[in-house]
């Protein structure tokens, strides 16, 4: 008996401390059609088509065959420079690897700069056909963007569609990205 209350208790406090303050990105604008969706710490929200889905704590894909996605977009925030080995030290994100690259390395064809708007501020969104890569890509129709939030902290998105003429609704999908505001 006496457990179950602590742990009952314990689970009261939990909720509590997870709830309290935490900022929550607001409702974006969506197309008709489209709705709207917030990453898994409600910190980032976009609008994402019908038949998109959850496809990672900050991912939504178009789902294939098993438990692939046939076009996807994650969106992301890191801190930098912390977190810029994960985006292989380079900055603005590039969808081909950099001349420092060792292994698992990727090329690019039918390259495109965009500036794009995203969450409020001027970003870069690169797209092209990649091929290599971690995925072993073969021609396959890639975004990257970034753009800078503060200081210390950086956007970053990454995509992948089947056809090419996919990757302007992930870009949509990325102009209409909100961030939630840090209580100060």
């Amino acid at each position: 008996m006496r457990s179950s209350v602590f742990y009952g208790s314990a689970l009261v406090l939990l909720f509590a401390a997870c709830s309290r303050d935490r900022p929550v990105a607001a409702t974006p604008d969506c197309p008709s059609s489209w709705r709207a969706a917030w990453s898994s710490d409600s910190t980032t929200s976009l609008c994402v088509p019908p038949d998109f889905v959850v496809a990672g704590a900050s991912a939504w894909g178009r789902p294939g065959v098993g438990t692939s996605f046939v076009d996807f977009l994650s969106v992301e925030l890191v801190s930098w420079p912390r977190d810029s080995m994960s985006l292989g030290g380079q900055w603005p994100p590039h969808v081909a690897s950099g001349a420092n690259c060792l292994a698992d390395c990727a090329t690019a064809d039918s390259m495109t700069v965009h500036v794009d708007t995203i969450a409020g501020k001027e970003g870069r969104t690169e797209v092209g056909l990649a091929s290599g890569g971690m995925p072993g890509f073969r021609r396959k129709p890639v975004l990257e963007a970034g753009w800078i939030v503060g200081d210390s902290v950086r956007g970053f998105a990454q995509g992948w569609a089947t056809q090419a003429a996919t990757l302007d609704t992930l870009r949509a999908m990325l102009r209409t990205v909100r961030l939630a505001q840090a209580k100060s």
